[in-house]
């Protein structure tokens, strides 16, 4: 039995560690450690993950560096006989990992977010990514195209087969809202773009804006505030209390998102899916473009498409079956990094 230790910083990987945190937890001892950021610890808790919360969430540049070599000292005194620590890009992590000689497991989706890249990626030992990053997008961060592997899927594949079961949150859990969405010209979620991440410094997308006028063209509007404390929406229904998101997006007629992960889920589940993300498009989003499962487009574009004679639930149909027939050749990403973790530790004890 080995000692594991796995980080968590952001709501997505609660969803993305649950399995994998399941399977190992069946022949090692886990340590599973978070940060305090009310968005991360309310998906943990409805995943039903405990965890050790060191430290917490920074806004500004200052802040963030400071809470962060905090953290790694808190961290390092957890690590009592720890064999093997696995995270995504978290720099206290590596850098405590690193210090202390105990092997780092990276898994990230996003070479784009430089910051944290450069902070993490020289020192992890292998790094797990989707297919669609090309290893040399890791490369020039410091890693070895040997010790990047992929598996053959996109990141909400490890969360989709179970958080697509779970009940359909507030608003959509009413029958009376669902049924004034019926009657209207399509059910569209709107996910608002993280604007504190370092990795878009400040660019925004002008989300509220959006779904005003959608709903002013007679749509019914779910609108999905990355923080708490956003502003109304005029015409729009607000998702509060950060639930797991995936039934809203596997429900609505059509997803614009101002992200990356909920944009690859929502397309995944075969919902149409526009990004209006303002950095740069991800090497993800590059693929589903590709494969016809989102579409890319500025706001002005977004209005016009859907001021136009839209059949929006006649097109999700026709998503769903790309969508299902794309994943059936899918892998798990959370089963086949612990079937690796598994590997290496097993060859490490007949080294031993």
């Amino acid at each position: 039995m080995a000692k594991i230790h796995v980080d968590i910083l952001t709501p997505k990987y609660a969803l993305f560690m649950k399995t994998l945190l399941e399977r190992l937890a069946k022949n090692h001892q886990i340590i599973v450690t978070s940060r305090e950021y009310v968005e991360l610890d309310n998906v943990l808790r409805q995943a039903g993950i405990k965890t050790v919360v060191v430290g917490r969430h920074g806004t500004t540049k200052r802040e963030k560096l400071q809470l962060s070599l905090e953290r790694s000292l808190e961290l390092s005194r957890l690590y009592e006989d720890v064999d093997l620590a696995l995270a995504q890009a978290a720099p206290e992590t590596a850098r405590v990992a690193f210090g202390l000689g105990v092997p780092y497991f990276m898994t990230h989706d996003s070479p784009h977010a430089e910051a944290q890249s450069k902070l993490t990626v020289p020192l992890a030992t292998y790094l797990f990514t989707p297919f669609a990053v090309p290893k040399s997008h890791w490369e020039v961060h410091g890693i070895h195209g040997s010790k990047v592997l992929q598996y053959k899927a996109l990141d909400p594949m490890a969360w989709i087969p179970w958080a697509s079961k779970l009940p359909l949150p507030e608003p959509l859990s009413s029958p009376e809202f669902m049924e004034d969405a019926k009657k209207s010209r399509g059910l569209v979620a709107i996910r608002e773009e993280e604007y504190l991440a370092s990795y878009l410094e400040g660019k925004r997308a002008h989300t509220a804006g959006l779904a005003q006028a959608l709903a002013e063209l007679g749509y019914s509007v779910v609108y999905i505030p990355r923080y708490e404390g956003s502003e109304e929406v005029k015409g729009a229904s607000i998702v509060r209390g950060h639930p797991i998101m995936t039934p809203i997006l596997k429900e609505c007629d059509a997803f614009i998102g101002a992200g990356g992960t909920m944009n690859a889920e929502a397309a995944l589940l075969g919902t149409p899916t526009y990004s209006i993300y303002p950095g740069s498009t991800v090497d993800y989003e590059v693929y589903l473009q590709r494969v016809g499962l989102l579409t890319r487009m500025t706001e002005d574009e977004l209005l016009r498409h859907f001021s136009s004679g839209l059949d929006l639930r006649k097109e999700r149909e026709a998503f769903r079956r790309k969508a299902s027939k794309l994943t059936s050749k899918f892998e798990n990403p959370a089963v086949y990094i612990a079937d690796f973790v598994e590997s290496y530790l097993s060859a490490r004890v007949r080294v031993s």
